[in-house]
């Protein structure tokens, strides 16, 4: 899925698909973000980064998938 580099007031900012927060219980059935849910984001590479949900003060670890 491709999406748009924003500018919001200066900062570049990426839409996270709602849907697919949804799967995760991120965002709840009827569309609400909670106001106090935090992401970490990452940058793991050129060009690349990782997003992750805080859950507390937890930053979820990334398991490695096996090809």
């Amino acid at each position: 899925m491709f999406r748009k580099l924003c500018d919001r007031d200066g900062t570049p900012v990426v839409s996270l698909d709602k849907d697919e927060l949804r799967l995760d219980g991120i965002v709840g059935d009827d569309g609400e973000i909670p106001e106090d849910q935090e992401m970490y984001i990452q940058r793991v590479d050129e060009g690349a980064y990782l997003v992750r949900a805080v859950d507390g003060d937890t930053v979820p670890e990334v398991e490695e998938l096996s090809a």
